[in-house]
């Protein structure tokens, strides 16, 4: 294999920037097509000395932004120092040791921790200033073409890969923090498919759930009975639900409690006011709880212990599947919710509050408000134009 080397008189070379009127501009060079800032920087020993920095930049007028940029980073003691930069792995571990990370909730951290994971088996060899839009669109490419067991027709879904580059920002503004880098990669999130419209559980077929939910079925029948009307008669998630203490209900004001520890996903706690049947409920299962526990859904293998049951999707498979209804999930009961809401004439502006959402009700009706058939024909029926 020849290798040319070219003789130095044909490297390019460092060469002041002129603009249109053939002036020097002040602290810009240029070598080839590159375009470099020459700022006085901080060594990090207590010297400053003069170093050029390299600019993304095409024209000179980009250049000019660049500079100023740059020089305004120094201002503000946001300049990157010169020297060693770590690869991806070594800033992604002192991500996952540091506090930014231990102060979000444990779900939050569990998720991320596994995101970065995959990230540094792509790319934990790169410094972490190499990194680059390109890597992280292939990172994408590979994770869309995988096969998710939730939908083994479609692949993993375009929001699961935008949570995953969510995290590698997090990783990237830390050592942006840490004056490791100037910026990060400019890259658009991708724009997920549109779901697919879910049937509506209607009554029967949740009552079909309750009544499979026998002794024969799942040792925590009863249980989990209860656990679907919860769900079914509030419009809460499953986690949060299962975290609701004995004293988060409030007979006397007429109000459970979502989230009083921090459990709801907006980590904010919401009041949801008693409907008759949440009543009744209520009352029930605080006559027939045990003693010994704190929570209105008491871990069925606590033991001496007082904690509340962790989940009840292997109860959710068996009974659904005995009701010849295997689509419906716990979420399927938040619609529920929520229709049954919007059918019986409650506004959008309560039904968000009861679900935690401080936008006034917009999500309530652009996702959660879809009617059953029925009950839109019913409306038709009450129309009149002309008399």
């Amino acid at each position: 294999m020849n290798t040319t080397i070219l003789p130095r008189s044909r490297v390019a070379r460092f060469e002041a920037v002129l603009d249109s009127r053939k002036r020097k501009v002040r602290g810009l060079w240029r070598r080839g097509d590159c375009y470099y800032a020459q700022l006085r920087v901080d060594l990090g020993n207590g010297r400053t000395a003069p170093r050029r920095l390299s600019l993304e930049a095409n024209t000179l007028e980009e250049a000019k932004a660049a500079l100023r940029k740059k020089q305004t980073q120094k201002h503000e003691h946001k300049l990157c120092a010169p020297g060693y930069r770590p690869k991806f792995e070594e800033c992604a571990d002192n991500y996952l040791a540091s506090q930014t990370l231990a102060r979000k909730k444990l779900s939050t951290q569990r998720s991320e921790r596994q995101a970065i994971a995959r990230w540094k088996n792509h790319i934990g060899g790169i410094r972490i200033d190499k990194i680059n839009a390109p890597m992280i669109h292939s990172y994408r490419e590979k994770r869309l073409a995988l096969k998710s067991r939730k939908a083994p027709n479609n692949g993993i879904s375009e929001r699961t890969v935008n949570l995953d580059v969510i995290a590698l920002r997090h990783v990237l503004r830390f050592a942006m923090d840490g004056a490791l880098i100037d910026d990060l990669p400019k890259i658009r999130a991708l724009k997920p498919r549109p779901p697919g419209r879910r049937p509506l559980v209607t009554k029967e077929q949740f009552n079909r759930l309750l009544a499979a939910a026998t002794e024969e079925t799942t040792k925590n029948s009863r249980l989990f009975r209860y656990y679907l009307r919860f769900l079914a008669l509030t419009g809460a998630r499953e986690k949060e639900s299962l975290a609701v203490r004995r004293k988060d209900v409030d007979f006397a004001r007429g109000t459970v409690t979502i989230g009083a520890d921090g459990a709801s996903k907006n980590s904010k706690a919401r009041e949801i006011d008693f409907s008759p049947e949440l009543e009744v409920l209520l009352k029930e299962m605080i006559a027939t709880l045990p003693p010994d526990t704190s929570w209105l859904f008491p871990s069925p293998q606590r033991g001496a212990k007082d904690i509340h049951a962790q989940t009840l999707r292997e109860s959710l498979k068996a009974v659904r599947k005995k009701a010849v209804l295997e689509w419906v999930g716990f979420h399927d009961l938040r619609h529920f919710f929520a229709s049954q809401c919007v059918m019986t004439g409650i506004d959008f502006m309560t039904i968000a509050i009861w679900f935690g959402h401080s936008d006034g009700g917009i999500l309530v009706g652009k996702v959660y408000g879809h009617l059953a058939d029925t009950h839109k024909q019913a409306a038709a029926q009450k129309l009149r134009f002309f008399g």
